[in-house]
This record gives C-alpha cells, sequence and structure tokens, in this order.
C-alpha cells in the first residue's frame, strides 16, 4: 500500500509547480532554518536598541562599530580601515568621512593651497649655485600625511647661504592637522626628487633653512597622494591594506595603509557607470548599469580588470551582498553572483524572470545571514495588494532553495564579529534568530504527493527532534517571566484593545487583543489536505494518530505549524504499515 515519509525537508522552488518539487522540497517554508535537515524554528527577534535623533522611517543604514550604532538618512558603506588604530571610514554621507572616538573628520586632507616664497641671505663660501625648489604638506595628529603644496619660486643658492621660507597657510581646521614637513629639491627640478627638510609643528611663522646638501634625506612619500573625490562611493575594505571605492565609471584604490590618500595614477574605469562593488578575496566585482566586471590583484599598482561578457547590470546598490565566497546583487532577470567560477543568474532555478521582476528588485534591502542571502521586499501584486517580508537564499548546496519570513526590515546589517544580523524596523534595531530567545511558530507545506492512484491515508505518525537544550529552556521560562510582566503592566489599562474597533484592523489575530500569550510548551499543528481539501488537523507528537477515513484522492500535502523542531513525518494506510516504512 502507498505510504509517505518525510526524514529530510528543504525549502521552496517557486519556479516549479508544486507536483514537480523534489520530495524534500515545500510550496511555503516560513520562519524555518533548515540547517540539518530537520524542520527547525528560528528564534524571536530579539530587541538590541533604540536610534535616537533620527525620525523613524528616515533611517536608511545602521551600523555597528564596535558597541556603537550608528544610523544614516542615505546609503552609506563603512568599513574599519587597515590601520593600527580604531577608525572607521565611510562613504554616502555627503563627502567621505573619518570617525575616531566618535569624532567625524573629513576624509579627504588638502594640500596648502599657495606656494612658498624663499629668498637667500648670508655671505657664500663658494662660487658654486644650486637652484633649489620647496614644497610643505600638512601632517594630522592620526600620523597622515597630505600631498605637497606648489613648489617654490626657483631660488640659486650658494654654500655658506641660509633660505628662508615665508607664505606658510595657518593650517585648516576640521581636519586634527598638528604639523608641517617641509622637503626641497637637490638640483631645483621636482622630478629629480624631493627630500626631507624639517619637521615642525603647524605654524605660518617664517622658516630658515641652513642648507645641507651632503645631508641624506628621505624622499616625500606623498608626491601624488590625491585627496579622494567628494563624491567617492561604496567603500570597500580588501587585503594588503587596500580599501576601494567608485566615483562614476572610475573605479579608485586608496595608498595601502593611506585610506585617506587615493592617487589618481590607480583609476581603472568602465564602460558603464559603476553601480556597486563587493569583494570576495583579492577578487573585487565592480556591479555596472551594463556587464559586470571582475578586478583582482594584491597592489594598487598592478590590479587586473577583466570585463565578464554578460549582461547582467546591476538595479540595486542597497541588494548588493558580500557573502564570503561570492558576491551577490539584484539584476533585471534574477539574483545574480560572481564568484571564483564565474558570473551566473543563480535564481534561474528559482524564479521566473517575471517572478522575480514582481518582487521589484530595484527596491530590495540585502544582507546576509549564516552564508545565506537575506532580502527585505515591499512590493504591490498584480492585483493591487501589498505585499511585504523578507526571504533567504540558500546557495551552498547544489539546488538553490528560498526560505521565507514576514518581517520586512527598513534597514538590514551584518556584523562580522558576532555573526550576528540586525533588522531596523522603523528606529528600533533587532536582532534576527538571537540565541536565548524562545522558538517563532514554523510553517513549512511539502509538495504535492501525487499517488499512482486515489488513496486513503489512515495514520499519521510526527516525531519531535528531541529535548529541549538548557539554552533553550532558559529562553522559554525568560519568555513567560516578560509575558507575565508586561500583562500584569497593561491589564489595568482602560482597555487591552481587544473590544470591536479597539485596534487599528490587523494589529492582532481574530480574537486577540494586548494581552501576551505565555506558553512554553512544545506546540504543533499539521494540516492534511486531499485534493486540495483540508481534512485533517493533528496535534500530536511521537505518537500515532488517526486520520478521517471514507475517502480517497490521488493528490496529498502536509501543512506544519510548530515552535518546536520536526524531525520526521509519516502517512500511512494504518498503523501497522507506519511502524514498517
Amino acid at each position: 500500500m502507498p505510504t509517505l515519509k518525510l526524514t529530510q525537508f528543504s525549502g521552496e522552488v517557486p519556479r516549479l509547480l508544486p507536483r514537480l518539487l523534489a520530495d524534500t522540497a515545500s510550496q511555503n517554508a516560513v520562519n524555518v532554518r533548515l540547517e540539518d535537515g530537520s524542520l527547525t524554528p528560528v528564534r524571536q527577534r530579539k530587541f538590541t536598541t533604540t536610534i535616537a535623533g533620527l525620525a523613524a522611517g528616515s533611517i536608511r543604514t545602521v551600523y555597528k562599530n564596535g558597541a556603537e550604532w550608528l544610523a544614516w538618512t542615505t546609503d552609506v558603506d563603512a568599513a574599519p580601515g587597515p590601520v593600527a588604530t580604531d577608525r572607521l571610514y565611510y562613504t554616502g554621507d555627503g563627502a567621505p568621512k573619518m570617525r575616531v572616538a566618535g569624532v567625524v573628520y573629513p576624509l579627504a586632507i588638502s594640500p596648502p593651497a599657495g606656494a612658498l616664497a624663499g629668498s637667500v641671505s648670508g655671505s657664500a663660501t663658494s662660487s658654486d649655485v644650486t637652484t633649489l625648489l620647496y614644497v610643505y604638506t600638512w601632517v594630522t595628529s592620526f600620523g597622515e600625511e597630505s600631498a605637497p603644496s606648489p613648489a617654490s619660486n626657483f631660488i640659486n643658492w650658494q654654500p655658506g647661504q641660509t633660505v628662508t621660507l615665508s607664505g606658510f597657510a595657518a593650517a585648516p581646521a576640521g581636519r586634527s592637522i598638528t604639523k608641517q614637513r617641509i622637503y626641497r629639491t637637490q638640483s631645483g627640478n621636482v622630478s629629480s626628487g624631493l627630500y626631507f627638510v624639517a619637521e615642525r609643528a603647524a605654524s605660518s611663522a617664517n622658516y630658515a633653512d641652513v642648507v645641507n646638501l651632503s645631508a641624506a634625506q628621505e624622499p616625500i612619500p606623498s608626491i601624488d597622494w590625491d585627496p579622494p573625490p567628494a563624491t567617492l562611493q561604496g567603500l570597500t575594505a580588501l587585503p594588503n591594506g587596500l580599501m576601494a571605492a567608485f566615483n562614476g565609471k572610475d573605479l579608485m584604490f586608496c595608498e595601502p595603509w593611506r585610506p585617506h590618500a587615493w592617487p589618481e595614477k590607480y583609476v581603472l574605469t568602465t564602460d558603464y557607470p559603476i553601480v556597486a562593488i563587493g569583494a570576495f578575496g583579492s577578487t573585487i566585482a565592480v556591479l555596472t548599469t551594463g556587464n559586470p566586471y571582475v578586478v583582482t590583484g594584491t597592489s594598487p599598482d598592478s590590479m587586473s580588470m577583466e570585463k565578464v561578457e554578460q549582461n547582467i547590470p546591476c538595479v540595486n546598490a542597497r541588494a548588493v551582498v558580500d557573502l564570503g565566497y561570492s558576491v551577490a546583487y539584484p539584476s533585471n532577470d534574477g539574483l545574480a553572483v560572481i564568484s571564483s567560477s564565474g558570473a551566473s543568474v543563480m535564481s534561474d532555478a528559482l524564479f521566473t524572470r517575471s517572478d522575480w521582476q514582481k518582487m521589484s528588485p530595484a527596491t530590495l534591502i540585502a544582507s546576509q545571514f549564516a552564508g545565506r542571502y537575506f532580502a527585505s521586499y515591499g512590493y504591490v501584486d498584480t492585483d493591487g495588494r501589498p505585499q511585504t517580508g523578507s526571504f533567504l537564499v540558500d546557495m551552498t548546496g547544489q539546488t538553490p532553495f528560498l526560505l521565507r519570513t514576514n518581517l520586512k526590515a527598513d534597514a538590514l546589517t551584518y556584523d562580522i564579529p558576532t555573526g550576528a544580523m540586525f533588522m531596523l524596523f522603523g528606529n528600533e534595531v533587532y536582532e534576527w534568530d538571537a540565541v536565548g530567545q524562545s522558538n517563532a511558530t514554523l510553517t513549512w507545506k511539502s509538495k504535492q504527493f501525487v499517488m499512482p492512484k486515489p488513496t486513503n491515508f489512515g495514520a499519521i505518525f510526527i516525531e519531535a527532534g528531541g529535548t529541549r537544550t538548557p539554552e533553550e529552556q532558559a529562553a522559554y521560562e525568560q519568555q513567560i517571566a516578560d509575558d507575565n510582566a508586561w500583562n500584569a503592566a497593561h491589564f489595568p489599562n482602560p482597555s487591552i484593545e481587544g473590544e470591536v474597533g479597539g485596534a487599528a484592523v490587523g494589529a492582532y489575530a481574530v480574537g486577540g487583543d494586548l494581552m501576551r500569550r505565555a506558553n512554553d510548551r512544545p506546540f504543533v499543528s499539521v494540516n492534511i489536505y486531499a485534493d486540495k481539501k483540508l481534512v485533517a488537523n493533528v496535534s500530536t507528537l511521537n505518537r500515532v494518530a488517526r486520520l478521517p477515513a471514507g475517502f480517497v484522492a490521488r493528490v496529498w500535502e502536509i501543512e506544519v505549524n510548530s515552535n518546536t523542531q520536526i524531525a520526521e513525518i509519516g502517512l500511512a494506510t494504518n498503523a501497522q504499515e507506519l511502524a514498517l516504512i
């Protein structure tokens, strides 16, 4: 006799008809992990912090900088700097910036604008004449050095004479400039090199140089350290002290270990405007409004750029995600991926182009969680109904699959040190699937199992995945305590919002109200559908339950709702057959 046994569970493949799905796949997979083959619910989100000073709904970017939470009303890309001290660099909030100990500085250090003027004094001890040129640079309290000023006038100097330099500008405010460094040529030609003369506290006072041409000095390091353009975007950290960003069609690199300096000599230019960039290893995925590019190299002066001969434009910078082993991004045709294996539209196995377009990929907000692509969406379907939520795409196996949650975030951020993903709702930040929280309720609906001929399944066995861990039990007990405290605080209110018109439509389930229902018992509700009609609901765990008789059907489906792990589900015509499958 026919039997069904589910011992492994997988996610959605929306492209396929329900009856064509693999036996492990689902029509609907909500709030479920699917990390070990069982049905395991995700944990409840955990409140983390409230963003102060910005109106709810106006925030587009949140970022966890150590213990500090930062937020912006623009699309910001932030990355820790490859320097000894704790500095955060970011673009997207006006001109590029650097944040140190809570203080924000412009990233650019403009070189001194005016040239020095030099004059000689004193008696010459030789008739030999050397022509000299001088420049100076700014130096910040963080050890950053600017590009040099314009060269001074030609100064004809003879041994025994002193060169007096004037025209030093006062140090500009706002960049913590504390020192000046003075350099000179040895032969009156800048191309022959500029060499260190002296460093002093930033001052507009004149400087007297007692020239000693025989003294060996270091050459200037910052001769071509151009400041970053004010329109720099997409800041991304790379290995070997590098950072990359873009400006229009130009891909730019900082001087190694010098994030304030972006020499124009390192620029690589694409055919189409750049939308976003991402990195995996020492490879950069450059995503444009046309073809993507792949850039490889370990030094900015040896970067190699290759155009990917596939028309996979990026349509949304907010949904570009570094997955560690690849970069995923939304294109017109689907979710595209660039990795060491090349570029492809990975979601071809999940969505038709039409279905992907219905989800409004240009408005997705994405991050990563546990190596999966996590995206929040909001769009209006063809019937005029708003659709909101989030989906996760697992690309780690041979066949990708989709998971869902009904939560839609206003912004997402992934914290590398903790491996946690955070979701912004209004101005409140929550951790997704937080350790220590009680389980959410999962929903998982099987494929349509089409029997060779009409049959009746008379028995079902639902096996729980095991007892709770001490961590899970502690979370449930804490949830009960929190719910009881909430109820005690709100029960004396004039209304608990359960009466007709007491709350906004959809705020609570039918018959619900403000009160929280504390329940630490494992919950399961399994619906059985026969020829698309609900024929049974079973809430029995770890023992056989009977199903209705008196009918037969060809198409059978199983829908699970549970807050506990489910390891196996079996259906058979009777209890004896269940023992044999």
